[in-house]
């Protein structure tokens, strides 16, 4: 890129500042048109640079970050040697975070010239990055296993779109990624199916939603399941799950809510609970983790295990080692928790390791690490929606890290 292009660039991006801010005059607006009808990269860079996730992801949302670490970093990449851009010492608040606007949309406007950082630098294409291969890996999606009263399985996709099964009085319908249990035909009273279980499995790199017979909403992330029976007409109303599920509780004062969570190493007997009424909360059990982690959004609940318990108010997080006995309390970044369910990988000051665990379930692919990885922490975004060498990609833009791709096996390693 040439000093005369990156100046216009810088100045385009001056035009999307005033354009985000509503102060563009009408000729600089149509300056601005010109260039984003002049190449179709242009308009796919306009679009990005208005959406404040976007934004966020392509900065690794820079906020208490070295600034001009990152724009150096990206700019050596680019070969476009040293950026002849100051950060301002105003800030503006984008989605609820704070980023040095100018700087980075100068940034990205900048190294957009050939809309490397979207598309690839001339010569840097993505096909000869070592985080790549023959196939592009692609995120995860809606897909799951129903597993019914009779052993028999439905495969659960976007393409299954019907009723799929009746059980008793109840309807089972599967439509865009969502699995619903119809009660409406169940009379009060009515002890049917009340010993039929059904179980729905996500495998690795799948996701999928379920409105249980009460009108409970449970979103299942990648290699997670729910055990639930076809209608709720005892006394209370429990499931069980293992991996990590969100639970948006139908209120029902008459039948408490009980969430069973099968612990490595726990006893039939000894394993985790979570009772509620009404209320939305995260659970986060997965085997290979460390501990379970129980964090509420909306009303109460109460957590037990082997005589421990503890009461958790919205915002806070209980959270119980996988050979422990006491809970422990704390203020966690809610929408870090959260952010798998809204489409989104999200880290705050996460570890590496804990990073690539996230990672592999997302894209059914094997991580191994290699070296000392134990400093190396990361604070950021990206969507879900993403392949993964784009992920990978922003990452090692970075420079703190290293990966090398061999079919679905990803290295991770420091980058010295």
């Amino acid at each position: 890129m040439t000093e005369k292009e990156r100046q216009e660039s810088v100045w385009i991006a001056g035009l999307i500042r005033k354009y985000r801010d509503s102060s563009i005059s009408a000729e600089e607006m149509q300056r601005l048109d010109e260039w984003k009808e002049s190449k179709v990269e242009n308009r796919v860079l306009f679009e990005q640079l208005l959406d404040d996730e976007a934004l966020g992801d392509a900065l690794l949302e820079m906020e208490g970050a070295d600034t001009a670490f990152h724009i150096q970093r990206i700019f050596e990449r680019a070969g476009l040697g040293l950026p002849l851009i100051e950060a301002p010492a105003e800030r503006h608040f984008i989605g609820g975070r704070v980023v040095q606007w100018l700087a980075a949309a100068a940034l990205i406007a900048a190294i957009a010239g050939t809309v490397w950082f979207f598309t690839g630098a001339p010569g840097k294409h993505l096909e000869n990055s070592p985080v790549a291969a023959a196939d592009t890996i692609q995120p995860g999606s809606d897909k799951a296993v129903l597993t019914l009263s009779d052993g028999s399985q439905v495969v659960l996709d976007n393409t299954l779109q019907d009723v799929i099964e009746e059980q008793g009085n109840i309807n089972i319908f599967s439509k865009d990624g969502r699995l619903v249990y119809d009660a409406s035909r169940l009379l009060p009273g009515n002890k049917e199916s009340i010993t039929t279980m059904n179980t729905i499995t996500t495998p690795r790199g799948g996701q999928y939603q379920v409105v249980l017979p009460d009108g409970t909403a449970v979103w299942l992330n990648a290699a997670s399941s729910l055990s639930f029976p076809t209608a709720f007409t005892g006394e209370e109303r429990k499931v069980t799950i293992t991996g990590e599920a969100y639970f948006e509780v139908a209120r029902d004062v008459s039948k408490p809510f009980r969430v069973a969570v099968i612990q490595r190493y726990a006893a039939a007997n000894e394993g985790m609970e979570i009772r509620v009424l009404g209320t939305h909360f995260n659970v986060n059990a997965y085997p290979d983790e460390d501990a379970v982690k129980t964090t509420l959004v909306e009303g109460s609940v109460m957590v037990s295990k082997a005589g421990s318990r503890m009461n958790i108010m919205p915002g806070e997080q209980a959270s119980i080692a996988v050979h422990g006995n006491v809970f422990e309390k704390s203020r966690p970044d809610m929408e870090e928790v959260l952010a798998w369910k809204n489409g989104r990988f999200k880290f705050n000051n996460t570890d590496v390791v804990s990073m690539m665990r996230q990672i592999a379930r997302w894209y059914d692919v094997v991580i191994k690490t290699e070296g000392d990885l134990s400093a190396i922490r990361f604070s950021g975004g990206i969507s879900r929606k993403d392949n993964i060498e784009k992920l990978l990609e922003i990452l090692e833009s970075e420079g703190r890290l290293r990966f090398t791709r061999q079919g679905r096996t990803i290295i991770v390693q420091p980058n010295r």
